[in-house]
């Protein structure tokens, strides 16, 4: 099998390539091939013959061409931590000046990888940098980097998520004008949380599937575990010592704070995390009287399943940016 990865690397370079099917022979080989500025294709791999050919391309001819590559940059955070994370820059405009997002992942105990991302090729197709950091707690860089983030939930994660923005701002490469913060699941707290305590830095933020009550989504999260000591270990991970007042940290409780342009989508039937985290920051908005805009997706989870909503939410995001934080 390494032989055969090997010669599909070679036959495609610089992308991954995974087997996901074979005939009962192994002669034939269902291949999805993809990189950071092409989208999937599958492919289909006669090994006898040693062919290799395009069986189903979903995304049509959308080519590298067309899209922006990614690559990865690393920074220091204020504490002198190294945060790794990716670079996708717009094609054909210089690397100065560029207005950013700034795009954290969900988890927030996984990451981001290279490969192809469809919302961060929207957005650079608009002309904006996309930044993704794999702040503290990230996977994939060792274990002492993930429980640097326990506990850190709003706190050590968001500094990294901020000192990224300011990082490459100080290169030249983006506007700190024109800086905006879009996430989703926790991604979509970093950006409510950002959208209360960081108006100095960001200019508006986009939230889908965000929590708002780290408290309440613990106790949510409660009846996920089939034991108790389950539960404590990933409790110590998002609130760290057990006397840390989490509403501190929740921007639930502070909305008279907001002071930038908020966008905020939910899907009605997500069970990981529940439409309530959105709805309710909502309502305490609406209560303080600051406008935002808000809108619920039915029948969507924690992730778009129908490509009408996908490409509805899109649509927002994209006049919402062309108003607040125009390319």
């Amino acid at each position: 099998m390494r032989r055969i990865q090997a010669g599909l690397d070679k036959a495609v370079p610089n992308a991954t390539n995974r087997v996901i099917s074979r005939s009962v022979d192994g002669a034939q080989m269902l291949i999805v091939s993809s990189s950071a500025d092409r989208p999937p294709e599958y492919l289909l791999y006669d090994r006898p013959n040693r062919a290799l050919d395009i069986a189903a391309a979903p995304y049509g001819k959308m080519g590298g061409k067309l899209l922006a590559p990614m690559r990865a940059v690393s920074y220091r955070a204020r504490d002198g931590m190294e945060v790794p994370a990716y670079l996708t820059l717009p094609v054909g405009k210089p690397e100065k000046g560029l207005p950013l997002i700034v795009m954290p992942h969900g988890g927030p105990f996984v990451r981001d990888s290279w490969g192809y991302d469809p919302w961060v090729q929207f957005l650079a197709a608009k002309g904006y940098a996309v930044l993704q950091p794999n702040y503290r707690g990230s996977t994939g860089y060792g274990v002492d980097y993930v429980k640097a983030g326990y506990g850190q939930w709003g706190r050590a994660m968001q500094d990294d998520i901020d000192d990224g923005a300011k990082w490459l701002a100080a290169q030249g490469v983006a506007d700190p004008k024109r800086v905006c913060i879009m996430g989703a699941s926790f991604g979509g707290y970093a950006a409510l949380w950002a959208s209360v305590k960081s108006p100095e830095l960001y200019r508006c933020a986009i939230s889908f599937a965000g929590i708002s009550d780290v408290g309440a989504m613990l106790r949510y999260d409660r009846k996920s575990f089939s034991a108790s000591k389950y539960f404590r270990n990933w409790r110590s991970r998002v609130q760290g010592d057990t006397g840390f007042d989490l509403k501190t940290v929740s921007p639930l409780f502070v909305p008279a704070k907001l002071a930038m342009p908020l966008l905020i989508a939910h899907g009605s039937d997500d069970d990981n995390v529940p439409m309530s985290q959105s709805a309710k920051f909502h309502q305490a908005l609406t209560l303080a009287g600051k406008p935002h805009e808000y809108v619920i997706y039915k029948d969507e989870g924690h992730g778009f399943a129908s490509d009408v909503n996908e490409t509805d939410f899109l649509n927002r995001v994209s006049a919402f940016l062309d108003q607040h934080n125009p390319s």
